[in-house]
This record gives structure tokens, C-alpha cells and sequence, in this order.
């Protein structure tokens, strides 16, 4: 199997669903060998095609806005509660510096438009909740 092939196919095919998305959608560009680039209304997106021997899979990332913590225990409590806003949907959420990054994965096998836009909507429902909890923290 050629896998440099295939991993420029899903890049490719990528592209066209991003370009399909109703949401308004910017600053869309091919990055390295295995990445794509994107905004949805305004928000950060990266999606990594992890395809090789051992991988067969895009992960879509997005990220919250800044969301800084005075103590680290305070950190901790937030991403618990984070984590239960989120669990049904993200497959994956970290702290990174001052932010969460939320993260998904789809199968190249199950690759179709309907996935990955359910993927996208649900990445940002979930960093849109995550910054409304805090700043609900934040007022009280």
C-alpha cells in the first residue's frame, strides 16, 4: 500500500469538506505533509492525517481562547468540570499552556462529509461550552 498516496487523498478530500461546510470557513491551507489549516467562525481547526503501517485515522483539532488559572488546583477543578460538559463528544481534552485543546478522531474507513461536520460542530459546541463555564466561574 502506497501510504503517501493515500494521505494526500484524505488531505485532498479534507479540503473539499472544509470548502462544504455551511459555517463560515477562512484561512484554509495545506500545512505540512500530513496537515490541514483551517478557521470555522473564527475558531482554530488542525486535522492530521495520521496514516501508515500502524494508523489509519484524521484527528481534528480545535482549541479553546485563553483561559488563565491562578492556581493549579483551580486548573484541576475546571478540567474536571470540562471533562464532564465534554465526555460524550471529544475523544481527548488537554490542558496546553493557557487553553484546552479538544480533539477527535475519525477513521479513514468511516471518512464521509456527514462525519467529519458532526466532528467540527461537536469540537465547537464543546470549546464554546468549556469558555461559558468559565466565564460563568469567573462573574460568581
Amino acid at each position: 500500500m502506497d501510504y503517501e498516496l493515500e494521505r494526500r487523498y484524505f488531505l485532498e478530500r479534507l479540503m473539499d469538506f472544509v470548502d462544504g461546510l455551511e459555517e463560515e470557513t477562512s484561512e484554509l491551507h495545506l500545512g505540512d505533509e500530513n496537515r490541514v489549516l483551517f478557521r470555522v467562525n473564527g475558531r482554530p481547526f488542525e486535522a492530521l492525517a495520521w496514516i501508515n503501517a500502524e494508523s489509519d485515522m484524521i484527528c481534528i483539532t480545535t482549541r479553546t481562547e485563553d483561559l488563565p488559572f491562578e492556581k493549579f488546583d483551580e486548573a484541576v477543578q475546571f478540567l474536571k468540570g470540562t471533562l464532564e460538559c465534554c465526555w460524550d463528544y471529544c475523544i481527548a481534552v488537554s490542558a496546553v499552556e493557557a487553553r484546552y485543546d479538544l480533539s477527535m478522531a475519525l477513521f479513514t474507513g468511516g471518512m464521509t462529509f456527514e462525519a467529519f461536520e458532526a466532528t467540527i460542530y461537536n469540537l465547537l459546541a464543546c470549546a464554546e461550552a468549556i469558555e461559558k463555564t468559565y466565564h460563568e466561574k469567573k462573574e460568581a
